[in-house]
């Protein structure tokens, strides 16, 4: 005598429907994963290039604030030369030696060695040259873009001229670019006259 167990609905297995509601759970599951690992490389990749421009900020203040030093008569002339084009008025000639706007970045500092000027900041189309200068033929650092503002810091106790201006803020902003959308590092000083 045989004895046969009677298979009940319940042992029978997954249906189809079963099988399908598992696999779309399952690829949602696996979706978001995806998502999330490219979202990790993108900030990766982005960290790096973050790292570079608050490098070349920091790079850009130190060479600022040596050119307070520097005195080459016609080119750097010290504490005179720390602001922008058409800035530090001295003697009636604007002393400013900084580019205003957003400029390339290239590998060389130029003939002066401060960063900024025309002498490194050209249009990327071609070698920046300055007259009776040696043209600067280096190469620019592609996604990357530099901006100086160089302001007066009125001192509270002597708060109006003729007193001399003793310090400047300096404020260097890096722009650069990922996947298309615009980001900036920004660093900013005092830098005064003694």
């Amino acid at each position: 005598m045989k004895f046969y167990k009677k298979v009940s609905k319940n042992e029978e297995g997954f249906s189809y429907i079963d099988v399908m509601i598992a696999i779309v759970i399952l690829l949602v599951g696996v979706l978001a994963l995806a998502s999330a690992l490219t979202a990790n490389l993108v900030r990766s990749y982005e960290t790096d290039k973050r790292i570079v421009a608050k490098q070349l900020a920091l790079s850009t203040i130190e060479s600022i604030i040596a050119a307070r030093n520097i005195k080459r008569p016609g080119t750097v002339e010290g504490w005179d030369s720390i602001g922008n084009v058409g800035s530090n008025i001295v003697n009636g000639t604007a002393q400013g030696i900084f580019l205003t706007g957003w400029t390339p970045i290239r590998e060389d500092l130029g003939w002066d060695g401060v960063a900024g000027t025309a002498d490194d900041a050209c249009a990327a189309s071609g070698p920046c040259t300055v007259t009776n200068r040696p043209a600067n033929n280096s190469e620019v650092m592609t996604g990357f873009e530099r901006r100086i503002e160089i302001t007066d810091v009125q001192d509270s106790d002597r708060p109006s001229p003729p007193n001399p201006i003793t310090r400047r803020r300096i404020t260097v902003k890096i722009k650069f670019y990922i996947s298309n959308i615009s980001r900036q590092e920004e660093v900013s000083t005092l830098v005064t006259n003694y």
